[in-house]
Parts: C-alpha cells; structure tokens; sequence
C-alpha cells in the first residue's frame, strides 16, 4: 500500500458564506483540483462507493482551528477575504506516475461561484513500511480528537439493529476502525485481536466534550472532540507493531464512522515514559 498525503491552502478575494462543515468545501476544491491537472484516478477514488473508501480529508483550518459550525449559535461559516485557509487529505495510489500532477499545484478555482487561489504546499507518497510511531512498553500517547469523533459498535448481522455509538475512545473499537481500513488496502496484514487493545493501552487522564456538528441544513452529527491520554501496558512485539501502524495510520485517514468525510481526525503524540498531560 502506498498513501499519497497532501497539504494544501487557498485565499480567497471576496468573503462568502461557506456549507457549515468545510469538510464538504474541501471535497469540491478536491474534485476540482482533479478536473484541472486530469487526475482521473483522484476523481475515481472520491467517488468511490467502498465501505472503506480510500481516502480521507480535513475540514478547512483557520490558524490550528478546524471550521465547522458551533450549534450554540446562529452565525454562519465565512471565508475571509485575504484570509489564508489551510486543509490536509490523503489517498490510497496504485501508481507513483499519476500523482506527479499534483506536485506544486498553484492556481485559480471556482467556489460556489467565486474565485479561490490554491496552492499544494507539500505532497509526499508514504509506504506501508514508514507508516508507524515509535512505542514500546511504558510510552505514553496523547491523542487530540480534533473534529467531532463517532466511534461505531460491532453491529449484529440482525438487520433490524441500528448503528450505536459509543461517546468514549475505547482502544479496541479504534483499534477495529483502523485495522479494517488497513487491512483493506495494505500488503502485510494486521492480524491482532481488537480485544486486546484495551489490556495494551490504560487510560490515564481525558478531556472529552461530546459535540453535535451541523453536516448540513438538515443533518446533524453528535460525537465527541477533545483528548485522551493512554499509557502503553504491552511487552508483545507482534501487538505494539500492530498499535504502531494503526495511530501512525489514524493520523493520515482519520478514526471512526464519517472517517472519510472529515470526522475523526485526530493528532497523536508519544510523550515517552515519565511525560503527563497536565490535569
């Protein structure tokens, strides 16, 4: 498996009002990147229909804030003129020769009828082998939840049973996210028991807010945003390689249901044997 990892910025000459959460904005700049350099293949896997489509994107960022709007509130998402945005996606290649269009990209794109300069500030094509974070037994990981997070219990084969979602990152349900996207794409197979995530890492400290997002005029999305710190409790080699592809591989595709469409992106830290976020 080779991932192509982008980030990119726009600015924009006029203010406007943008869909409520920019995720959506990102997939358009996205496709329309596409159309302009002749990328079929990037157009070809945004519309892919794969239960774990191969891809994943950001919401626009203002500074280190991800925009999406505040239920709390009646004030719509805006796009500043001369106000710099910025938005990280990544994707699932079959061959290095088609992603040389995108390299260094620069240029005009229409946006909800408006002009937006685009500039890719940086691309970079990883194999499965440099996906990984450096654990060993006592490290300690911080684990920012940056938009909104729906983690998704196992769901019986009964049809008639609905989706249920837990407001709390249990190491095993991330863990069973991850390893089934993973193991979807990649050559070398994680093949560790989901269960035993939860006897790996120890939850030692949090700070987690559930929060609903406003996808659109009509849909509204409850998860959670915030932190959690776990501490590494395993001296198996097999399972703390696993753990090591998989939060390396969270920050490149995202955690959870929605992955795909700018929820659960997260950012992680390994803060080393005596490090502790401060209560």
């Amino acid at each position: 498996m080779q991932i192509l990892t982008i980030k990119a910025e726009i600015k924009t000459a006029k203010s406007f009002v943008v869909q409520p959460y920019t995720a959506r904005v990102v997939r358009q700049i996205l496709f329309k990147v596409a159309e302009k350099t002749g990328a079929d293949w990037l157009a070809e896997a945004l519309a892919s229909t794969a239960p774990n489509k191969p891809y994943a994107y950001t919401p626009l960022y203002a500074g280190t804030k991800p925009l999406y709007k505040n239920p709390n509130t009646d004030k719509p998402i805006v796009l500043y003129a001369g106000k710099t945005y910025t938005f990280k996606a990544a994707t699932i290649i079959k061959s290095t020769d088609d992603v040389k269009l995108l390299y260094g990209f620069l240029g005009p794109l229409e946006l909800y009828d408006k002009k937006v300069n685009l500039a890719i500030t940086s691309a970079e094509i990883l194999d499965e082998q440099a996906i990984k974070l450096p654990l060993r037994y006592g490290s300690r990981i911080l684990v920012r939840f940056e938009t909104p997070t729906l983690l998704q219990l196992p769901k019986p084969r009964k049809p008639s049973k609905v989706n249920r979602y837990l407001p709390f990152p249990v190491p095993s349900i991330i863990f069973r996210s991850l390893k089934q996207h993973w193991n979807t794409y990649a050559r070398e197979k994680v093949t560790s028991s989901r269960w035993r995530a939860d006897y790996a890492l120890v939850v030692e400290n949090y700070r987690l807010t559930p929060y609903t997002a406003y996808y659109d005029a009509r849909r509204r999305i409850r998860g959670f945003t915030g932190w959690i710190q776990y501490r590494v409790t395993t001296r198996g080699e097999k399972l703390l390689a696993a753990l090591s592809k998989l939060l390396a591989y969270a920050q490149l595709v995202n955690v959870g249901k929605s992955r795909s469409a700018g929820f659960g992106v997260v950012k992680i830290e390994v803060l080393g044997k005596h490090s502790t976020r401060d209560r």
